[in-house]
């Protein structure tokens, strides 16, 4: 059991909360600072977005293997955070488009890199304290939820009342808040304890493990492109195609993220019940389910079931997807949340072209139904890989 009243497992979830506020805080916005602050054209956020997502997945993968390889990690948020700081000091300076590719870009690289960080320290100290492994992931992926259920609110409610400048200034002093936990909560020499090897532990098993973490990606990585199509195209969904009020996005998302947050908790119990891979299968047929029915809505009260529906199925994949790549990663725990992280991101990637173009020339509507393929996939894969058992640490 994880015991509170040590403040250590608490302040490991706040120092989350702090750096997920400070990124979340920015990541929705800089859409609309490229194109009514900087003025230009919003073919342009593609390319700053296309870029800030590739240089994520690298600095994942670079710090995923210096986890493993026994670097502290203190260093490599610290790294996270005055990146985030440097970039937006340096966006109150220069308010140029080149700046912010050549500059900022690479930054808030290094800045998003720290939620899988994060990840594997929260993880790490779950083991080392003997905490209930998968109902502290559940406490990460559930803080990581809060953070982005507030911070894109708060941020639009300052841009709009006060001004662009005032959200790099707000997130300015987030990023001070962020240090500071850091500096509290953060052991300077903490690092990955090494395991002792089991001497019948061969190169077979480990390539075995190898390929069934890489399948295991795959899955997560269809989630994340089910996930991120029907969200790019809901907004525009609800408003030309459903005939919906403009406020039914920020409904639809409220309700999504707080049921969503709502399974994340409840996953301890899931996968005590049912297994980790089970509670993948559920979360993709809740996934198809929830697919069909928004694409179907006509009304605020099928809104209510669908997003109910896409909270839960999302829910539950966010809190059992780590664990399911995890179960499979040995040695290399590193490695196998920054694959998760990046599980993630590629299929932000991929989404966005996919989800202009299809919606170009069949429409959102088309885009959701597209998104239960996905979800059908990811549930074939699951089933066909079931052989594979599914292994906590």
């Amino acid at each position: 059991m994880i015991s509170f009243k040590s403040p250590r497992a608490v302040f490991i979830l706040l120092l989350l909360l702090s750096g997920t506020l400070c990124t979340a805080s920015l990541i929705p916005f800089m859409g609309v600072y490229i194109v009514e602050v900087l003025g230009k054209d919003p073919w342009l956020i593609s390319i700053y977005a296309m870029l800030t997502l590739s240089l994520t997945v690298v600095v994942n993968r670079i710090y995923g293997e210096w986890i493993d390889n026994g670097r502290r990690i203190a260093p490599l948020i610290l790294t996270s955070i005055l990146a985030f700081g440097f970039a937006l000091s340096v966006m109150l300076v220069f308010e140029t488009y080149v700046v912010l590719i050549i500059i900022c870009a690479p930054c808030f690289a290094l800045s998003n890199a720290a939620v899988s960080t994060m990840y594997s320290f929260g993880r790490l100290s779950a083991e080392q304290n003997a905490w209930d492994i998968a109902r502290y992931n559940s406490y990460l992926r559930a803080t990581t939820s809060l953070g982005w259920m507030i911070a894109p609110a708060v941020t639009f409610l300052i841009a709009g009342a006060f001004g662009a400048r005032y959200v790099m200034i707000s997130a300015l002093v987030l990023t001070a808040v962020w240090a500071t936990l850091w500096w509290k909560v953060m052991p300077s020499d903490f690092v990955k304890q090494s395991r002792i090897k089991d001497p019948s532990t061969d190169v077979g098993s480990l390539s075995d493990n190898a390929k069934a973490m890489w399948t295991a990606a795959g899955v997560c990585l269809l989630f994340s492109l089910a996930h991120s199509a029907t969200t790019s195209s809901l907004p525009l969904f609800y408003i030309r195609e459903a005939g919906l009020p403009v406020y039914a996005a920020g409904l639809s998302f409220s309700i999504k993220t707080f049921i969503e947050i709502l399974a994340i908790l409840s996953t301890p119990w899931l996968i005590t019940n049912l297994g980790v891979r089970r509670c993948l299968g559920v979360a993709a047929v809740v996934a198809i389910s929830a697919f069909i029915t928004l694409a179907n809505v006509q009304s605020l009260s099928h809104l209510v079931i669908g997003a109910s529906l896409e909270g839960l199925y999302y829910g539950i994949f966010a809190a059992v997807g780590l664990l399911y790549i995890q179960s499979f990663a040995g040695d290399r725990l590193g490695r196998a949340t920054s694959l998760y992280m990046n599980s993630l991101y590629i299929g932000g990637l991929i989404a966005s072209p996919m989800m202009g173009l299809v919606a170009q020339f069949s429409g959102f509507r088309t885009v959701i139904l597209l998104s239960t393929v996905w979800a059908t996939l990811a549930l074939l894969v699951l089933i066909v890989s079931g052989r594979n058992q599914t292994r906590l640490s």
